[in-house]
């Protein structure tokens, strides 16, 4: 069959030629591929689609990212607040202490008239050191080590202050023991 149709053509070619088409007819086509092409091509789509997924992946990465950071300085904040509320606790309850044990001290040595400056001078130190403690403090919220090193100060002043009482306890005690045998 194909062969018929070639084979008719070719042999009536000459008239088939001797029309041509009106000069506008291959604009109008050209027009018309033209318009299919941009139909067809979009890429440009794509390429905005693209543009815009990118700019929102970025937006919530960088939200997510600032959210992270946003909770964790709270986490810090809230963190040292309470370090710092139990802070205060302790150095209440051992500040007492010591002016609990220090008046005690007084009273016994305002009765008996004596006066330990040794133990004056190591409490101004420990009490000064604590005040350069409690100022690095300040500086370096965080530091653990300056909170344990406060803590121990405290805790070595009431020890300080506790064996001055077992002392004092054991001159007055020895003291009674030596008027009863007279």
């Amino acid at each position: 069959m194909k062969d018929k149709l070639e084979d008719f053509i070719k042999s009536n070619r000459e008239g088939f030629d001797d029309l041509e088409p009106r000069s506008d007819t291959w604009s109008k086509i050209q027009q018309e591929l033209l318009q299919e092409n941009k139909q067809k091509d979009y890429t440009w789509l794509w390429k905005a689609a693209a543009v815009i997924f990118l700019c929102i992946s970025v937006g919530l990465a960088v939200d997510r990212t600032m959210n992270a950071d946003i909770e964790e300085v709270a986490a810090v904040n809230q963190s040292q607040k309470s370090r710092s509320s139990e802070l205060r606790e302790v150095e209440g309850y051992y500040t007492q202490l010591i002016s609990q044990k220090r008046s005690e001290i007084k009273s016994v040595i305002d009765k008996k008239g004596l006066v330990d400056v040794e133990l004056l001078e190591d409490m101004q130190q420990l009490d000064n050191m604590y005040a350069k403690l409690k100022k690095d403090l300040k500086r370096n919220q965080n530091d653990e080590r300056l909170i344990n090193a406060m803590i121990q100060n405290l805790q070595l002043r009431v020890e300080i202050l506790n064996k001055q009482l077992r002392i004092l306890e054991r001159i007055s005690k020895h003291e009674q023991d030596e008027k009863i045998s007279v």
